[in-house]
């Protein structure tokens, strides 16, 4: 009885080192989860909230007064200004690049107009207000027809109860339909838009008269606008005046509307 209760088990070498190596896995497994959770226990405390980190900064900055503040902001502005770019000139943005012709468009003002002098140009310009600054001005123009319109122009424009220039198109119809650059400034209503659509206009016609516009040719103008209602205003005025041009039997300009954002 007693060699029977001192017994043990025999148990094989290779179910011995299974059973040891299931403890010490087991055993990593506890410690590796516990190793775990310590971790994030500090970096939950090593993490405060934003909250409680803004309300430490604010306890430990100084209190500034008004005017300091004031300063602080300037500073900064001038912080930020400075990291633009410097403001350059036309000629230096240019990188050399400078153009002494104008642009060849074909027109020129009936004789009498171009042997006006310099003075009685001057009078019609003060006559009319016309202010202006530049090289070689092109004479002011009193008169659409003067201007050669094609008849279509001339007659849309009466129709539209436009008989006279305003000082702005006495000026600068002439300037741009001379391939000049121009910086036109006039108040609201003076017919601005005219200035620039209408020679638009002749230079597409003439591109197209001398030899007709093939496909992946042009554009031969462009307009850009500040705004999506401005550019659909422009659009407009363009159609308006080549609607007359197409039934009269003038080559088609065909004009387009971009407008981005929709």
């Amino acid at each position: 009885m007693e060699e029977d209760d001192d017994y043990v088990e025999y148990v094989p070498v290779a179910k011995r080192r299974a059973l040891e190596a299931q403890k010490i896995l087991q055993r990593k497994g506890k410690s590796s989860a516990l190793d775990e959770e310590i971790e994030k226990q500090k970096l939950v405390e090593a993490k405060p909230s934003l909250l409680v980190k803004a309300s430490q900064l604010k306890k430990e900055q100084p209190e500034i007064t008004q005017t300091e503040q004031i300063i602080m902001q300037e500073k900064e502005m001038i912080e930020h200004l400075s990291d633009r770019k410097t403001l350059m000139s036309v000629r230096e943005l240019a990188k050399g690049i400078t153009y002494t012709e104008p642009l060849l468009t074909g027109w020129k003002p009936p004789l009498p107009i171009r042997r006006m002098s310099k003075k009685a140009c001057d009078a019609i310009r003060k006559q009319w207000h016309i202010i202006v600054d530049g090289d070689n001005i092109p004479p002011p123009i009193k008169n659409f027809k003067d201007m050669r319109f094609p008849e279509p122009i001339l007659k849309k424009l009466k129709a539209k109860g436009i008989v006279q220039p305003t000082p702005i198109q006495v000026q600068g119809l002439p300037v741009i339909l001379s391939g000049r650059d121009m910086i036109g400034i006039a108040f609201t209503g003076s017919g601005k838009t005219l200035v620039f659509v209408l020679p638009l206009i002749m230079i597409a016609l003439q591109e197209e008269v001398m030899m007709p516009i093939a496909p992946g040719e042009g554009p031969f103008g462009l307009i850009v606008c500040p705004s999506r209602e401005l550019a659909r205003q422009t659009y407009e005025v363009v159609e308006q005046f080549l609607e007359p041009m197409r039934e009269a039997g003038y080559p088609e300009l065909r004009p387009l509307l971009c407008i981005g954002g929709v």
